[in-house]
């Protein structure tokens, strides 16, 4: 497409005038633009003016491929809010058979102020592109204390459980339809328990289940102290073995896996102090490993291991949160001013503006992806398609 003919809310980044600012931003803030009813900041090569809170221009074009990442006629709109508590926080679990995105809110105090809650939802999505979307407050039994992060998983939904005081937490298992059970699968390694588990995903090719455990459990008043350092696990449910595959992080956070399963793309917090402030000279860097099978085992049946670590990219403004892949190889991650897109290589080609940022996000039908905003969730409809998406 010429950029000539853009839509009226893409954006094309100034390759001149990107390269060379006389006004810097502070790095990882939300540019103060966002509440400017400015149509255009001469100290800041982006236009961040904002409409009803949103972005007028929210599709920015980095690189010319992005253009064919979005399609003639990308939409960003509101589909669900809710003013009262962050309903829209972690998760974002796609379930094809029901058309239903599960996600798990921020953490609040409830009224009774006894502790921390942290509570889960579920939101149907419309067939048709102008449909209503309805969510709802789910109610699993047992409860799924202090949840984050999740994906689908043997017909349910699979939940990161952060744990809260001596409650250890670990991966639990929800079914999609009421009383919505639970089941614990893994709340310890080899007796230690975990710090607080964030987000997982499960690598089709053995089954296993990859998870993040990071120590904001214990930063944000959730545990004691920590008794492991930050790492990513790898479990298999049909072995019952438990293993560390990744270690070196100060935060490990968003995990996926390519669109070949060929490549684990991980997400370093470190940026985000838990508590709601920014580390401007931490780490905010998605790391790329080549997956393998393990050249050490004399076993027909060798794990899958992680080899060769790289940077894969820094963000420009807070920190990689959840992440996600299309099947044309990009990488997608939420960040402070939306969801950040990647080529295969590391280069930035794009990004989705959304006001107060994104911390995770899902792709559902191919070219929906569904956006968590604390308070908002947002629906962006674009021409790629997510990797998960096979039937």
């Amino acid at each position: 497409m010429p950029t000539s003919t853009l839509p009226p809310n893409v954006q094309l980044v100034d390759a001149d005038r990107n390269a060379v600012l006389t006004n810097f931003p502070e790095r990882g803030a939300e540019p103060a633009s966002w509440w400017s009813s400015a149509a255009k900041q001469a100290d800041w090569h982006i236009c961040l003016a904002t409409k009803d809170d949103s972005a007028v221009q929210p599709f920015v074009v980095y690189q010319p491929e992005f253009i064919d990442v979005l399609g003639p006629s990308p939409v960003l709109r509101v589909v669900a809010e809710e003013k009262r508590f962050p309903f829209a926080h972690e998760a974002g679990i796609w379930i094809p058979k029901t058309r239903e995105v599960f996600f798990t809110s921020n953490q609040f105090c409830p009224e009774d102020g006894v502790r921390k809650k942290i509570v889960i939802s579920k939101i149907s999505v419309p067939k048709s592109p102008d449909g209503k979307y309805k969510w709802e407050v789910v109610s699993p039994t047992p409860d799924i204390l202090t949840g984050n992060g999740g994906v689908n998983y043997g017909g349910g939904a699979l939940f990161c459980s952060q744990g809260q005081g001596n409650i250890p937490g670990g991966l639990i298992y929800m079914d999609i339809k009421p009383p919505y059970a639970t089941k614990i699968l893994l709340n310890h390694f080899h007796g230690r328990p975990f710090n607080a588990p964030n987000d997982v995903v499960v690598l089709p090719l053995d089954g296993s289940i990859w998870f993040t455990d990071p120590n904001y459990g214990v930063m944000q008043g959730l545990r004691a102290k920590e008794k492991l350092p930050n790492q990513v696990y790898a479990y298999d449910p049909k072995k019952g073995s438990l293993r560390v595959v990744a270690d070196g992080f100060s935060r490990p956070n968003g995990i996926a896996f390519s669109h070949d399963y060929k490549v684990c793309y991980i997400t370093d917090t470190d940026a985000y102090d838990g508590v709601g402030g920014l580390i401007d000279q931490a780490l905010a860097t998605i790391y790329a490993y080549d997956v393998v099978k393990s050249t050490g085992s004399t076993k027909s049946d060798r794990p899958y291991v992680l080899v060769n670590r790289r940077v894969f990219a820094f963000t420009d403004c807070g920190a990689p949160d959840g992440i996600k892949v299309d099947l044309d190889g990009n990488v997608y991650s939420g960040c402070l001013d939306g969801v950040q897109v990647w080529d295969s290589d590391g280069v930035l080609i794009g990004k989705i503006l959304v006001p107060g940022g994104v911390a995770n996000f899902c792709f559902t039908d191919p070219g929906v992806l569904l956006l968590l905003n604390e308070h908002r969730i947002y629906e962006a409809r674009i021409r790629a398609v997510g990797s998960l998406v096979r039937e």
